[in-house]
């Protein structure tokens, strides 16, 4: 991790609603298999970088300054894009602002849960791809600065986007499409209790929304004809259906077709001033939400969000030497653990007592891990604070 003084070179690009329209959003978003292509693009190009994509929200975080700016651009997208709109920060406000997302605290809807579970999954897929670098050290801090902001919370625990689209859905009183199994969708059906809702996903068998009916995705088309209302929240790369095949499914209507498009990027792109269709985006959603009084003290919120980043920020300055060692540690942990696994798994295969395989397993690993600590303070000579240290570390002192 680039360090000089209190300085860890941390920086941030932002591009977010409503600063940046959904058009553009659309064009910088990435679905969850194309976040890790990126993070492996960012980590074979030398750069220590993090990217959150959201419906709302892509955000980008490097260590190395504002210099690497183009650098990371470029790569994640071919060619240098001028972040119209984008706004960037750096070290102790990029720190507060992303703790700040992921708390939920930037979101329409203070406090929404949703933003947070994405920021740990941007976190855990940067971390399925071998990064455990200072970045790392980092990005743990502000998941705990946002879990403790989050404490202090009013959380809607259905979600908020989800939850808004719901609401205008019930204004029809008739049938509702999902299109979509995801999290978006199962807040969604959640929140339409009592209404008949139908789901259109492509793994059928593999939907666990309680509530509703499943139908496979094939159908998905006659949703545009068939029902009053059509959510559209599935992760594809784009359209899911073209111009034309909507203006054929509206033609077939005697009622206008509500259609609600959480998707990013979107799912549609209708025509402009279609009176057979009303068309509503993330961002309409996103407005509603923000005309809406919050339960949530933000004065209180804000100052301790930017207390805790203040704290964290000043440990990370003055441990910065420790952030390598611990992201080392942790990445011989896993080494451990994997090795290990492969020599056990074919054990597991028609053992007569699986649960003595695996403690087995567990007692190996733990016996790896801390061989070395082991071995360091048994030979000698070693001075007594040795001792005492590595007690400390590992919650022996009072034992």
């Amino acid at each position: 991790m680039v360090t000089c003084g209190d300085r860890l070179n941390l920086a941030s690009l932002s591009f977010a609603h409503p600063a940046v329209p959904a058009s553009l959003r659309a064009r910088l978003a990435f679905d969850d298999a194309r976040l890790g292509h990126a993070h492996v693009r960012l980590r074979d190009s030398g750069l220590e970088a993090f990217i959150l994509s959201t419906c709302l929200r892509v955000e980008m975080a490097w260590t190395g300054g504002m210099d690497h700016t183009d650098r990371i651009l470029e790569t994640l997208y071919g060619r240098k894009v001028i972040p119209i709109g984008g706004e960037l920060r750096t070290d102790r406000a990029a720190l507060s602002h992303l703790a700040a997302v992921a708390a939920g605290r930037e979101s329409p809807l203070v406090g929404e849960p949703e933003v947070f579970a994405q920021f740990r999954r941007a976190t855990e897929a940067r971390r399925l791809q071998g990064e455990q670098d200072g970045l790392a050290v980092i990005l743990d801090a502000e998941v705990a600065v946002a879990r403790s902001t989050r404490r202090m919370m009013s959380v809607n625990p259905r979600g908020s986007l989800a939850v808004i689209a719901a609401e205008q859905a019930r204004t029809t009183h008739g049938r509702v499409a999902i299109l979509g199994a995801g999290a978006m969708a199962a807040a969604a059906a959640e929140a339409l209790e009592g209404m008949e809702v139908t789901v259109f996903a492509r793994r059928p068998d593999a939907v666990r929304i309680k509530g509703v009916q499943i139908a496979p995705w094939e159908q998905a088309v006659t949703a545009l004809t068939d029902f009053a209302v059509v959510i559209s929240a599935t992760s594809a790369k784009g359209r899911l259906f073209g111009a034309e095949v909507l203006d054929q499914a509206l033609s077939r209507r005697s009622e206008p077709l509500l259609l609600i498009d959480l998707a990013m990027p979107p799912g549609f792109v209708p025509a402009d001033g279609d009176r057979r269709l009303i068309y509503l985006d993330v961002d309409c959603l996103a407005r509603s939400a923000a005309d809406r009084p919050s339960t949530n003290h933000t004065t209180g919120l804000r100052n301790h969000l930017d207390d805790a980043a203040d704290a964290a920020w000043s440990r990370l300055a003055a441990n910065h030497d420790v952030g390598p060692v611990i992201a080392a540690l942790l990445n011989r942990a896993d080494i451990l653990v994997e090795e290990e696994v492969r020599r056990f798994a074919g054990r597991l295969e028609g053992a007569a007592d699986r649960r003595a395989v695996l403690s087995q397993l567990a007692h190996t690993v733990a016996r790896r891990v801390l061989h070395q600590p082991i071995s360091y303070l048994s030979s000698s000579p070693r001075p007594p604070e040795a001792a005492r240290v590595v007690a400390e570390a590992f919650g022996l002192k009072d034992e």
